[in-house]
This record gives C-alpha cells, structure tokens and sequence, in this order.
C-alpha cells in the first residue's frame, strides 16, 4: 500500500477480536480486500477480484463473481491458509455490493438474482408522469445533468473499475467521454453551459474539478478536499458542496469559484444537511435535512445566515431548483412534487403539488434526477432488471464447509 494514497474503503468487517478490520477497496483497479491492524495501521492485501469480507467459524467469507466464497484464515495474522470453497451462488448485486449477510452464528442470507449487470435506461419524464426512453444503449447510467440550452446531458458510466464522465448529444444520440478514469461524480453544468464542475477520487488525490465541455483542455483542479465530497449545485458564482464529516454528519459547504480556497460551511449541525440546490441568480438554497427525524425540503438565503422555510410538508428530498427560478420540484419516496416560489420582494413559497407517481431510481449523496430548462420534463434513470423480492436463508451452513 505504499503507492497508494488514498483508498476507498467500503464494507468493513472485525477480525481477532477487533484487532483487525477487513474491508474492499472500491479504488482499486481490481476490486480488492485489505486489511488493517488498528493498533500498528498496517495494511494487508488478503485477495484480489474479491469484496464484501466477513469472518465466520475460522473462515473468510467473501462475494465474486456472483457467488459466496469461503477460504480459511488465521484471524490473528490474517493469512489464507487453504483453498476456497464456494457456498452459494446465483446471488444478486445492487449498486455493485453483494445483496448477502452472515453470522457467526451459522445464518447466511442472500436475494437471489443476477450479477455483474448493472445496465439502466435514461428516460424524459413529462409533468403528467409520461415517459419517454432515449434512443441510446442501456449502460450503468448515474447522477444526469440536463445543459442550460436543453441539448446536452452529462452522465456518468458506472463500472466497477470507475465512472466515466461523458456528455451526451441529444440530436446526435452520440456520446462524448470527457474523463476516462478514476472514480468521477456529481457533474453539474456552469450557468454558461461551457464547463462541467464535477469530483473525483483517484489513488492520488481526492479534488473537485472544472473541464471544459469541448474537451479542449484536461480536468483542472478547483478545491483538493480531505474529506468524501460531491458538487449539488452551481450558481451565483458558488458551488453548493456536501461534504460528508465523520464528525457532524452530512453538511453544506459553499465553495467560491471565483477563489476556490474560500470553501465555507453554509449547514454543518448534528444532522445530516445534503442534496443542497442553488436558486438560478444564487440568492437561496434549497436542501434536505432530518433534523426532525425524516429528511425535509428547506430554503434558506445564501450566503447565509438567515430564516430557514420549509419546502416539503410530509417528508421530501432531491430539491431541484427549476432555471426559471419561480418553482422548486421535489421527490417524496416515488412521487415527484412541486412548490411555485416567488422571491419578491420577499420569499414566498406555494403549497406543494404532486405532479406524478412513479418509481425511477433514486439519488445517494446528490440528486438522481434532473429538470429540463422550461420545467417541462424530467430526466431519470430505471434499471432494466426487477428489484430483488425473495431473501433465502441458510441455517448451520458452517459446519458443513470441507475444503
């Protein structure tokens, strides 16, 4: 590990009695399970092509390739010590994480389903909930971003070796790939339409960055960051920023673009505040909090302080804020909902309206959805294959593994 700066760890699993943590390193070119001793900071290699760790009866138990593996290990010194078995197969990813669990106790569950296929459709979603598919090939399509001239939607290709950051062209039906590698996120296009502001994590260095949509120049740093960070929104000459501080949660963070080493808190509490949404002349911001106890829609004046207003009146998140400025859409669970805004001469905030019903993916740390300029349609994402329904459980499997 010492070429390696930075590591995405995901999954972390106890070993020797806490003396050692396992876990998958999703930067890794293949994805990959470590260890490390906490009381040294050692780290060790234990397998390659290899995730989702955990420790049973003497044995390593990990997901590839669709099924569960087993190999012995000695816990103390984390070193294999025979050769793998498998357990059981046939069992289903989302989001590229083994749907499975086991115990020391003997218990395995897992859904059942397919592995390694991730492919989803991107879709133009009408007011009334009508959809229409893109004429373009199923891929992992994550995190759109609709232009400010409506022609163009920044995307990323999720993979398990990283996420590509390409544009789409929406009369070419043609995609253009802007960044190739590392584990790319969150673009959000600038108010002129010429740049993209995204983040990135690589081995070397975790940033956000600026490129250019002409892919006349490479990606140039913005803010290099210590901590997992995604861009929201751009405007007003601001970037909302969530930074995800194991010490307060989830906060909201305004970078300057003008000068990008002045990144300061706008919500940094003891709840989680994400999803943060800049008004189009960067004047407010619309964002998610569960300070209450379920995540809600609220605004507040940028740069802050000020009075915060509610948005969403029984639970929302994934605020986006409409270019026309005079509405704000939100998603509560599978429903999408509006609220009409007016901001003179003080803000004003309608009643919120359900406009339609329907289950498109979510959202993880930014919104999994965008709006078109004129308000008029959504862009969303749904995967091609059906959620998983059926949870199988194994009981005393343990004792029945020969290697």
């Amino acid at each position: 590990m010492a070429t390696k700066d930075i590591i995405y760890p995901q999954g972390p699993a106890w070993f020797s009695g806490g003396k050692w943590i396992a876990f998958t390193d999703f930067l890794a070119v293949r994805r990959s399970i470590f260890a490390v001793k906490l009381n040294t900071g050692e780290v060790k290699l234990l397998l390659r092509d290899a995730q989702a760790p955990s420790y049973v009866a003497g044995q390593l138990v990990y997901f590839e390739g669709g099924a569960l593996w087993s190999v012995p290990i000695d816990p103390d010194h984390m070193t294999l010590r025979g050769n793998a078995t498998q357990i059981a197969n046939g069992i289903s990813e989302e989001l590229y994480i083994a749907q499975s669990g086991t115990s020391e106790t003997g218990v395995l569950a897992y859904a059942p389903g397919p592995a390694g296929s991730f492919a989803r459709n991107m879709y133009l979603v009408d007011r009334k909930g009508q959809e229409q598919e893109l004429d373009i090939p199923p891929r992992d399509y994550v995190d759109p971003a609709i232009a400010p001239d409506g022609k163009r939607i920044a995307c990323l290709f999720r993979s398990v070796t990283g996420q590509q950051l390409v544009v789409l062209d929406r009369d070419r039906g043609a995609f253009t790939t802007l960044v190739s590698r590392g584990l790319n996120a969150a673009p959000v296009w600038t108010p002129d339409g010429k740049n993209l502001i995204f983040d990135s994590v690589d081995p070397q260095r975790r940033a956000i960055y600026r490129i250019s949509v002409d892919g006349s120049s490479a990606p140039q740093v913005v803010h290099t960051t210590s901590l997992n960070s995604h861009v929201t929104s751009v405007a007003g000459g601001y970037a909302a920023v969530i930074v995800n501080d194991p010490t307060t949660s989830a906060d909201l963070w305004l970078l300057n673009l003008s000068n990008p080493e002045d990144m300061r808190p706008f919500k940094n509490t003891p709840a989680a505040e994400r999803q943060g949404s800049l008004s189009p002349d960067g004047h407010w911001m619309a964002y998610v909090s569960n300070e209450s106890g379920v995540p809600e829609v609220y605004v507040e004046p940028v740069p802050g302080p000020g009075g915060r207003r509610q948005i969403s009146s029984d639970g929302g998140e994934e605020p986006r804020w409409v270019q026309n400025g005079r509405e704000i859409t939100y998603r509560n669970g599978t429903k999408m909902m509006s609220v009409p805004v007016q901001d003179q001469p003080t803000l004003q905030l309608g009643k919120p309206i359900e406009l339609f019903d329907r289950k498109f993916d979510r959202g993880l740390g930014v919104n999994g959805y965008d709006v078109t300029p004129d308000g008029r349609m959504f862009v969303m994402t749904r995967s091609e294959h059906a959620a998983p329904t059926e949870i199988r459980v194994v009981m005393g499997w343990p004792g029945n593994l020969r290697h």
